[in-house]
């Protein structure tokens, strides 16, 4: 078989690789230089399956009031005349239930722990090949810090209906929290923070080192890259794509998998079909480790709406949400925001605050917080791997195995109907 990929960040470098490994053709196309340039250039780094509830709740529009005009909000709006922002905000809007939220947990947590899966049997062999993939990932687990009892015992609830389906989490009293990540010292004893949920199976990396190895792999399976490449359009025939054209190449495949992130839905427009995936951008920062004072257990502050984790000798911390379009322009107030969150949470950090390095980037987010998966629209080879929002690094390798189960007509590890298009009930 021949596949065509569009998108080669983490879900579409995963997904080349899957189709690969099966032994048929692939060509990866990617509008960018290399891989993992864009959404996964420079996220949380959390393969969090404890942390997989979507963002829409019955809290965000308090939230969105709440932070109105404050250029350091963890959430921003910025309303444009754009009918596409308008339409997805309307059906986010229409998610923000607990019952919706819930809805979607088990799904997504589903797919999180078939992505840890999947990662440790590709691990495995690239090892036993002599190949491994270093990318500075850690297994020490993953801590969401409270500051209120009342969100705390808000996460307790959660995290038993986590367990249930396979998942362990211990709730934690400050004292306790200490003892697991002793770089919270500070903030306890200042009263900040009040417990916390850890899960030990959760683990951090570099997504985008992962990204990059994973495709340097893919392409000594005969994964061919092409880079620099903008689709301009596609080539059909009754109720099939026969050939995806770009700078004047026609590349023709048995199946398209559009897995192009925040370039998803203008792509699928070209198509004839909508999906309710739209940019949500954040922002995060880069600073050094330093000597023994960085923490070791990858961190969610959820009152400061931050995630922390280390890369060797260097700590990442992102955070923000902004609905304000395609615009990926570095605002520094906002991305300072992230830093000093950072540094109010482990202000042993601060020598290092002169080194950071800032970036912001657009998740593609559906708008009900899981991805899309599967065949969808008029055309009977055309399969979507897209909308994971800020869960790309967390869902990626999952959401590649299981469709390419289901292309290739494989047993399936995962049943891909919570996932497929046909569950919004208008488009």
């Amino acid at each position: 078989m021949k596949v065509v990929v569009i998108g080669a960040g983490i879900v579409g470098v995963t997904t080349a690789y899957e189709f690969a490994e099966r032994g048929h053709q692939v060509i990866l196309i990617d509008k960018r230089e290399g891989a993992g340039l864009e959404t996964s250039y420079a996220n949380g780094g959390q393969l969090g399956a404890g942390e997989v509830a979507p963002w829409a709740g019955p809290e965000v529009p308090w939230l969105a009031l709440k932070w109105m005009g404050r250029a350091d909000g963890p959430f921003r709006l910025r309303l444009k005349a754009d009918p596409e922002q308008w339409i997805w905000l309307l059906r986010f809007l229409m998610r923000c239930r607990a019952s919706a939220r819930e809805e979607r947990v088990l799904p997504n947590l589903g797919l999180a722990l078939l992505t840890q899966s999947r990662m440790d049997e590709i691990a495995a062999k690239l090892t036993s090949e002599g190949a491994p993939l270093a990318f500075d990932e850690r297994r020490d687990g993953i801590m969401q810090i409270f500051h209120y009892e009342r969100s705390l015992k808000e996460a307790a609830h959660g995290a038993e209906t986590m367990r249930r389906a396979g998942l362990e989490q211990r709730v934690l009293t400050a004292a306790e929290c200490v003892e697991v990540e002793p770089a919270l010292a500070s903030s306890v004893q200042r009263g900040e923070i009040v417990g916390g949920l850890y899960c030990a199976s959760d683990r951090s990396g570099d997504a985008h080192v992962f990204t990059r190895e994973l495709a340097a792999r893919a392409e000594r399976l005969g994964v061919r890259f092409v880079t620099g490449a903008e689709v301009e359009r596609f080539e059909t025939q009754g109720d099939r794509i026969t050939g995806v054209r770009t700078n004047g190449w026609l590349f023709g495949g048995d199946a398209v998998v559009l897995a192009a992130g925040i370039g998803s839905a203008k792509l699928a427009r070209q198509l004839g079909l909508r999906i309710p995936v739209y940019p949500l951008k954040g922002y995060s920062v880069t600073v050094p480790a330093g000597e023994g004072v960085a923490p070791k257990v990858s961190l969610t502050d959820e009152a400061r709406k931050i995630v922390v984790s280390r890369f060797g000798d260097r700590m990442r911390v992102a955070g923000t949400a902004e609905v304000s379009g395609y615009d990926t322009t570095l605002e520094m107030p906002r991305a300072k925001s992230v830093l000093d969150g950072l540094l109010s949470l482990l202000p042993q950090l601060s020598a290092g605050a002169g080194e950071a390095q800032f970036w912001t980037g657009l998740r593609p987010m559906s708008s009900d917080g899981s991805p899309l998966i599967g065949q969808a629209g008029r055309y009977r080879n055309l399969y979507l791997n897209t909308g994971h929002g800020s869960l790309g690094w967390t869902l990626g390798a999952g959401s590649a195995a299981a469709l390419a189960d289901a292309v290739c007509g494989e047993t399936p590890r995962l049943d891909l109907t919570p996932f497929n298009i046909k569950r919004f009930s208008f488009i």
